[in-house]
């Protein structure tokens, strides 16, 4: 069992979070070194989307915030793969944004 992405797969889920400019390709490249992750999806478009969103009432200013599209490799937990790439992503990036993660399949 592979619990790391890597090569042609790691380059591969990169290079499909392009579209995203170079934090897109970061936070590609940082997810697939998650334990359990075993690819970028994309299902519904890209597989890392970054976005400003909308103030709550009493905010300031918008926040971003990042979606990430993946399949958890077998003998995995889901859940505790997504919580593990929601505080990679939110590490990886300088301001700490909002992160969803979409488990789009299991392989």
């Amino acid at each position: 069992m592979q619990a790391f992405g890597g090569g042609a797969a790691e380059a591969a889920g990169v290079a499909a979070a392009a579209g995203g400019g170079p934090e897109a390709e970061r936070v590609a490249a940082v997810v697939l070194r998650v334990p359990g992750v075993s690819r970028l999806t994309g299902v519904w478009g890209r597989p890392v989307r970054l976005g400003e969103q909308a103030p709550a009432s009493g905010d300031a200013l918008p926040r971003r915030h990042a979606r990430v599209d993946l399949a958890v490799a077998a003998g995995f937990r889901p859940l505790e793969v997504a919580r593990a790439v929601r505080a990679a992503v939110a590490e990886a990036l300088p301001d700490r944004p909002t992160v969803a993660v979409l488990v789009t399949d299991l392989d």
